[in-house]
């Protein structure tokens, strides 16, 4: 997920129609698991199936309006997934409609999703966590004292944006006072084509942002090249690869993505290490299902942290919001009725993401084993 994505996010998640339902699908459409698009099309007949059934077994509890507003985003979406759909490369689909105020929303994804769908007060996020958590987007520069390479990557999506030449004396073999004023002349070139780098990378996260830089250059040249960038790009650096400027594009991203896998790792780590410290210490941190829905719901979590594909029953209240890990018909706050969710987790998520908190998703096996598999830091 882009920058962009999670920006999106925040804003579907504040949409709330009043008195209406917003759908929200979830459609598979790897490649290699569909290689022919009729699966996926066959796919998506399936869903579209058990939607209907679903959309039958709510109306009746819906005004018309809303009833025709559900029935309309699926019309609209037969239409999206019509015979000539273009998957363009990626690999996952979440589409989010209410047709009653003509909301209509996009997101295509680099990793495979779960087919799914869903009818809520809000657009329902919580399956591209795993990608805002692990596909943060990065920009690569890598440099030397003439030239500079520029790239981004988000997910599958790499692109190198420039390549820039600037005019510098090469080492001069000779000794004695002219080499000195020679190799003077050749650092002060140096220098300007650095802060021109450093330059187009700032220009470069206005128009296209990123959470991460990796830097690509030598050693001597590493303090300069970070001294020169802006602030907002200092703050992102994340790392320095070893790579030759002449390096294929293929060999430049495969080391920028060991590099952030790394800080990754290193991130999750400091985590639990967080969430271990603050519990502990009977203060900001809660280990377990009980304890992060307790947080949760008095909306105190700061960053949510969660093992990948970690699954939990539980209910949640239809009316005041709470969400329990028990199974139960009626809610425990205020006794309204509750629904008997699959999946707690999923829930919590989305509640943290509508709550503007942090979710972070280890996708290494049983990597939280010592938290129980979720965790989080709070705010106080």
């Amino acid at each position: 997920m882009t920058v962009q994505m999670e920006e999106e996010v925040r804003e579907l998640v504040d949409f709330s129609p009043e008195g209406y339902l917003v759908t929200s699908f979830y459609l598979n459409v790897d490649a290699t698991e569909f290689p022919d698009p009729d699966q996926v099309l066959t796919s998506f007949d399936s869903l579209i199936h058990e939607a209907e059934s679903r959309r039958k077994e709510i109306e009746q509890e819906l005004s018309h309006e809303a009833t025709e507003s559900l029935r309309g985003d699926l019309a609209k979406m037969r239409d999206f997934f019509s015979d000539d759909f273009d998957r363009q490369d990626t690999k996952g689909i979440a589409v989010f409609s209410c047709s009653a105020f003509d909301f209509w929303h996009v997101i295509r994804l680099y990793t495979p999703v779960q087919n799914r769908i869903e009818f809520g007060p809000t657009p329902f996020v919580a399956p591209i966590a795993t990608f805002l958590s692990h596909e943060k987007p990065t920009a690569i520069l890598v440099t030397d004292k003439q030239h500079a390479r520029v790239f981004t990557v988000s997910g599958d999506d790499v692109k190198e944006w420039a390549d820039i030449e600037d005019f510098v004396p090469h080492r001069s073999s000779q000794g004695g006072w002219s080499q000195g004023r020679y190799q003077r002349r050749s650092d002060n070139f140096a220098k300007h084509h650095i802060d021109h780098a450093a330059d187009l990378m700032f220009r470069l996260l206005k128009r296209r942002p990123f959470d991460w830089l990796v830097l690509g250059t030598q050693e001597q040249y590493k303090n300069e090249v970070i001294d020169s960038l802006h602030p907002y790009l200092q703050g992102r650096v994340i790392g320095v690869i070893n790579v030759r400027i002449d390096a294929t594009p293929a060999e430049i991203v495969e080391q920028a993505r060991e590099l952030s896998e790394e800080v990754e790792g290193r991130h999750i780590d400091d985590l639990i290490g967080q969430i271990q410290e603050f519990a502990g210490a009977g203060g900001r941190g809660t280990i377990g299902m009980k304890l992060t829905l307790q947080a949760i719901n008095e909306q105190k979590v700061n960053v949510l942290l969660v093992q990948e594909g970690y699954q939990h029953p539980g209910s949640k209240c239809s009316h005041c919001g709470l969400l329990m890990m028990e199974e139960r018909d009626t809610c425990a706050a205020c006794g309204q009725p509750a629904e008997r969710v699959h999946d707690i987790v999923a829930e919590a998520i989305q509640q943290c993401l509508v709550l503007g908190a942090a979710v972070e998703v280890a996708t290494e096996f049983e990597k939280l084993e010592p938290i129980q598999n979720i965790g989080a830091v709070l705010y106080y």
